[in-house]
């Protein structure tokens, strides 16, 4: 296939330096591997011949190939015989570039053998061996035929633009950001009359008529910033002759792809032929408004059909379109609640050709609606046909507004005569009625149609009627208005009247007659004398009664004479004057006294004031001082009013009652310190003796006799301390220091475990003991345990003492309000009626005197103190020889989280404590108190080390570093609470356990023992089984009993351990619940017998049934079970 060359004289660009393709001849002198050059040559994106000296092909790359459609054999052929058709000058280029020579051309037109054009850029080019010399030429093309296609569209595309933006009817301009020309069409040119070059040199603000400047700079920042994405907007330029010029403005904004703004696009339309024709519409509109404005008439045709071509003076009033208006469009302009009957009337009219008259409201183009009346008359042609209608449309708003005015004014005339309770009437001159109310008919008994136009006359008795007509005239002939009383009669009552008249006057001030007011003031003038009357009563009861009545200005000062003030101060009228009053006030009160007056003035309230004041004669006496503030018609203070009432005697009796009764509060305190102080004392000896004989009752060397006596011993200090106990209690209460401390426990337990120890002592009388219990009552409740088994086993006791035979029964159900009820009932002797009160006073008790030396006397009292504390009382009904019924009924919270009692440990007389020593430190300055507990503590295994008051407690506390520390309160040098305070703040003993021991019966001691860090309190005197379960408790301890049983620290409930066989158990409960404490002691004998493990629980039976402690034996027998 032969190759064909452009036609161009080649030697143009022979030797050219620079071109489109490279020089590659460096990097064919580098590829010295065939391999590698063919590949690179391959792979190449133009066409690519190397030829040798003789133009013999050495390696052509694919793309040559392809582009001059030859076969891959070409190689070692001779580039002349595969083109034979290379014209000679092209051979003279391949000969020059052999000798070193360079040719190229960037483009150039190249047909094709198909006769095609194609566009090349082609290169020829020496390469050099590595010796240097020329080894032959390379050529190189490279088809750019479809970018020069592109590159001719372009050119035709902005050619197109350019003739469209300088041929375009409309003007388009490019603005920089800053407003100026950077490029304008001829058309924009001719708009404003500036030639090209002139625009170029300005911004588009220089020729903005400067009163559309702001709006159009306002669209610039709002494009510039996004908010908008073009705008569009009338506005006038100032033409270069300096006429206004008005276009139509559309602008955008070109932005780069980061949403850089680069320049403005703008389009202008000349509309200045449209704007003139607005304005001739706008001034044809107005002259049409003034015309109507002028004859308050719209003028309008209408054809056959009703149908209207066109309205103009319409148009002008409403701003309706001719679209809009023709037909019936007008009605558009009608109010909406006129234009069915607009419609309806103006149909009508066209229908039977009559008359067209209607009115309505019109808005006009303001938008206001305003009446109009339109009125419309066929034209008939001369057979009698309707040719057209012609009408108008006249305006009556203001005569519309005078009429609705006037139906107002008279509605409201008409309204005021009806709404005042006066008698209003207006005469002419000649005195005729021409307008009154239904009061003054009413008043005369005849209707308004009768009173009206007649005369007084015709209406009064002739005496009443000339007096009236009398003041009629005088009142027309002065102008002047005048009120006066006059008294009316209508046949039926007699009234008391004010009547003012005043001359009725037209716009002018001329006197057509006369208004008249009269107010029936009877009821007025009867409060007045009523008022009078009262007055002067009260002036008599305030001169008979001991008060001194004042009153003062709104600001509270005296600015009128006192006289009831000065007669009992003596001061005179100068001195009492303003707020001398002050002066006369006891020096102690007068500051509280003055700032109570000024709160009630300043806050306008009652001003109440206990105060003393000094009597003429030197004398302070108490007055109870009150005033009121009298407020007028709007509620400012006219004047305040009081009195002081002289209260001297109430006074004295009161400071009388309230030193009694400090007096008494003394004495009570004193009686309360004596029986507190009395109670340590006796206290503090009691604790050695009972501590003593519980440690004896421990002893196994003493003879039964011995040990009876200790029993004794034991038991009259027991009693003694039930005594003083009950007389403690008695008179905390009376000094109100008792507070009751409620918490959490098992009902059901708790009162079996009452009814368990009274029960015994109802059998061992041969009496029958019942207890009944709700069972609808709560599982837990909220109570204090203490105080509420204290009244419930005094009032069992006393039922259980004062019956011989029958039966006490013990009932708990629900009482009324959900309360729970406690009742016990007995068949008893029961208690005189004169006596039911006295019983529950202290130291009272009823019955015969065997049983009244049975206790104190106080059993009652307390309990009922301690009820009234729970907000309840003790009630009772007795008759005698019958039996007695005492109940209370309390409110007793029902307790989710409740502990069952546990029952006392008896496992036999404790011996040591297993596997352990435990350490403890008793304080006390006592050395009995110390002897006693070192005495029941060392023999079983406790290290025991005493002090004699705080500050050696502390010392042994470092010294002997204790596990437990038993401490008394009052002590000298440093009392129990200094020591707990040191020993809780120490770092080293802060976990020492602490249990405080006090023969102190004041509560807040025992409250406050705890505060400051102990763990438990014990009273004195101490019990040995109450002192040995708090060291259980707070060290941890496993005791190991006579039998040699050791006993794992209990759970909250009873913790059943290895007991005598049941059936011995059995019989044992048996006998208790009998109160056979002879049974007990030989049932006891027997166990010994069985087996010597059972010898200490036998010991202790036998011990609790000599000494008839039922209570003990049952919880002992129990806890086995």
């Amino acid at each position: 296939m032969s190759q064909r060359f452009p036609s161009e004289n080649p030697q143009t660009n022979v030797g050219a330096k620079t071109g489109v393709i490279g020089n590659n001849q460096a990097e064919i002198a580098l590829c010295e591997s065939a391999a590698y050059l063919q590949q690179a040559i391959d792979y190449a994106s133009v066409a690519i011949a190397i030829l040798d000296r003789e133009m013999r092909y050495l390696s052509v790359s694919r793309k040559w190939l392809e582009e001059h459609k030859v076969t891959d054999n070409i190689i070692g052929r001779s580039h002349y015989d595969i083109f034979p058709d290379i014209p000679p000058e092209w051979r003279q280029i391949h000969q020059q570039c052999l000798v070193g020579a360079i040719a190229q051309r960037d483009e150039e037109p190249y047909p094709r053998a198909d006769g095609s054009m194609e566009w090349v850029s082609w290169s020829i080019r020496p390469w050099h061996t590595a010796s240097g010399e020329i080894g032959g030429i390379t050529l190189f093309s490279e088809n750019i035929t479809q970018r020069k296609q592109t590159e001719l569209e372009l050119q035709e595309r902005e050619e197109q633009f350019r003739l469209t933006f300088e041929q375009a009817a409309i003007g388009i301009c490019h603005l920089s950001l800053a407003g100026r020309w950077l490029l304008v069409n001829q058309c924009f040119c001719d708009i404003v009359g500036y030639e090209r070059e002139e625009l170029l040199a300005l911004t588009f603000q220089d020729i903005t008529h400067p009163d559309d400047l702001e709006a159009d700079l306002d669209f610039v920042q709002k494009l510039l910033r996004g908010i908008i994405p073009r705008y569009s907007m009338e506005k006038r330029y100032i033409h270069k002759n300096g006429s206004i010029i008005w276009i139509n403005l559309d602008v955008s904004l070109l932005r780069q792809a980061s949403g850089e703004p680069v320049y403005f696009i703008s389009t202008i339309q000349d509309i200045g032929d449209r704007k003139q024709a607005q304005i001739a519409l706008q001034q044809s509109e107005e002259r049409y408004r003034s015309l109507i404005a002028a004859t308050s008439q719209i003028v309008w045709t209408a054809d056959t059909e009703g149908r209207s071509p066109d309205m103009p003076s319409m148009r002008a009033y409403t701003g309706l379109t001719e679209s809009e208006i023709i037909n019936l469009g007008w009605l558009n302009a009608i109010h909406p609640e006129d234009r069915e009957k607009t419609t309806q009337a103006w149909m009508q009219a066209v229908q039977t050709t009559s008359l067209y008259e209607v009115e309505y409201r019109i808005r006009g183009v303001d938008g206001n609606y305003r009446y109009f009346q339109g009125r419309g008359v066929p034209i008939l042609n001369e057979n009698g046909t309707i040719r057209e209608w012609v009408g108008t449309c006249t305006d009556i708003h203001d005569r519309k507004q005078a009429e609705e005015a006037l139906k107002e004014s008279n509605i409201l005339l008409r309204s005021i005569l009806e709404s005042t309770p006066d008698i209003i009437v207006v005469k002419d001159r000649v005195g005729r009625y021409v307008a009154l109310n239904s009061n003054t008919a009413n008043f005369l008994g005849k209707t308004i149609e009768d009173i009206l136009g007649k005369d007084d006359s015709e209406v009064f008795p002739p005496e009443i009627a000339r007096e009236m007509m009398a003041k009629d005239r005088q009142i027309i002939s002065t102008g002047i208005t005048e009120a006066y009383e006059e008294y009316l009669s209508n046949g039926v009552t007699n009234c008391t009247f004010i009547t003012t008249k005043a001359p009725w006057r037209d716009a002018a001030g001329n006197i057509l007659g006369i208004v008249a007011t009269t107010r029936d003031i009877s009821d007025r003038k009867q409060a007045e004398l009523a008022l009078q009357k009262s007055e002067e009563r009260f002036r008599s009861l305030i001169e008979a009664t001991s008060q001194i009545v004042w009153s003062t200005d709104p600001e509270g000062a005296f600015i009128t004479d006192q006289p009831q003030w000065r007669a009992f101060t003596g001061q005179t009228v100068e001195e009492l004057w303003g707020w001398g009053w002050l002066n006369t006030v006891h020096p102690e009160d007068k500051a509280d006294t003055t700032e109570v007056w000024l709160a009630a003035l300043a806050n306008r309230t009652v001003y109440e004031a206990d105060l003393r004041i000094q009597r003429d004669d030197g004398e302070y006496r108490y007055f109870s001082a009150r005033g009121v503030p009298i407020l007028n018609a709007d509620s400012t203070i006219r004047e305040w009013v009081g009195a002081n009432t002289d209260i001297t005697e109430r006074k004295q009796a009161e400071i009388a009652l309230a030193k009694a009764k400090e007096a008494a509060e003394a004495a009570s305190y004193a009686k309360s310190e004596f029986l507190a102080n009395m109670s340590h004392e006796l206290r503090t000896p009691l604790n050695g003796i009972l501590g003593y004989a519980q440690i004896l009752q421990r002893s196994k060397h003493l003879h039964e006799e011995e040990r009876s006596r200790i029993d004794v011993i034991y038991q009259c200090g027991s009693h003694l301390l039930t005594l003083i106990n009950d007389i403690l209690d008695l008179s905390k209460i009376e000094a109100q220091k008792v507070e009751l401390m409620p918490s959490d426990f098992h009902l059901p337990a708790f009162l079996q475990g009452v009814a368990e120890m009274c029960r015994i002592r109802a059998e061992l009388k041969n009496i029958s003991f019942q207890y009944q219990l709700a069972s609808e009552l709560p599982i837990g409740i909220r109570a204090d345990e203490k105080r509420l088994r204290q009244v419930l086993i005094n009032l069992l006791s006393n039922a259980i003492k004062f019956t011989d035979a029958g039966s006490v029964t013990f009932t708990i159900s629900y009482g009324s309000e959900g309360k729970i009820r406690f009742e016990i009932r007995d068949t008893g002797i029961g208690v005189p009626q004169d006596k039911l009160q006295a019983i529950f006073q202290p130291f009272e008790q009823a019955g015969d005197g065997r049983r009244q030396t049975e206790g104190t006397g106080l059993g009652l009292a307390i309990s009922q103190r301690i009820v009234e504390l729970m907000n309840s009382t003790i009630h009772v009904q007795s008759e005698m020889g019958v039996g007695s019924i005492f109940w209370f009924d309390v409110n007793l919270p029902e307790a989710d989280e409740w502990v069952k009692t546990s029952q006392a440990d008896e496992k036999g007389q404790i011996i040591g404590i297993k596997d352990w020593h435990p350490k403890v430190l008793v304080v006390d300055d006592k050395w009995a108190n110390r002897s006693v507990i070192a005495n029941l503590l060392s023999p079983i295994g406790f290290e025991i080390a005493e002090a004699i008051n705080g500050q050696e407690g502390w010392e042994k506390v470092w010294e002997f570093q204790p596990d437990l520390v038993l401490t008394d309160l009052l002590m000298p040098e440093l009392d129990g609470f200094g020591l707990i305070k040191r020993i809780r703040e120490s770092d080293q003993f802060k976990d020492i356990a602490i249990i405080v021991s006090s023969a102190s019966v004041f509560e807040t001691d025992q409250h406050r023992s705890l505060e400051v860090g102990g763990n438990d309190f014990l009273p004195k005197p101490i019990q040995a089984i109450d002192l040995f379960q708090k060291l259980r408790k707070y060290l941890h301890l496993e005791w190991v009993y006579e039998e040699e049983k050791t006993v794992t620290q209990p759970a909250r409930d009873n913790t059943k351990l290895v007991a005598p066989p049941q059936a011995e158990i059995k019989t044992l409960y048996e006998l208790a619940m009998k109160g056979n404490f002879k049974g007990i002691i030989k049932q006891a004998a027997l166990i010994a017998e069985m087996d010597e493990k059972y010898i200490p629980v036998a010991q202790k039976l036998h011990q609790l049934a000599k000494n008839f402690q039922d209570q003990d034996i049952l919880a002992l027998i129990k806890s086995y079970k």
